[in-house]
């Protein structure tokens, strides 16, 4: 099993600007498996941004750019 970042943009309520917030880590078999389970589980505001691998996170920067670009 894998293990996949996400984030969220939302209002800081200290500065009262659109923020990008971390999110939790998502246990998923594949990317799209962890899309669907954020999607069935009420989550839809979360953004699948990366896998992380061990010590290291390797972005997808394609897909968090069109997700990015889409919201």
């Amino acid at each position: 099993m894998k293990t996949f970042t996400t984030h969220l943009q939302a209002i800081n309520p200290d500065t009262q600007e659109l923020a990008m917030f971390e999110g939790p880590y998502i246990l998923a078999n594949s990317w799209e498996q962890a899309e669907d389970y954020i999607y069935s589980n009420g989550m839809g505001y979360l953004v699948i941004d990366g896998e992380l691998l061990g010590e290291r996170l390797q972005n997808n920067l394609i897909k968090v750019a069109g997700n990015i670009a889409m919201n």
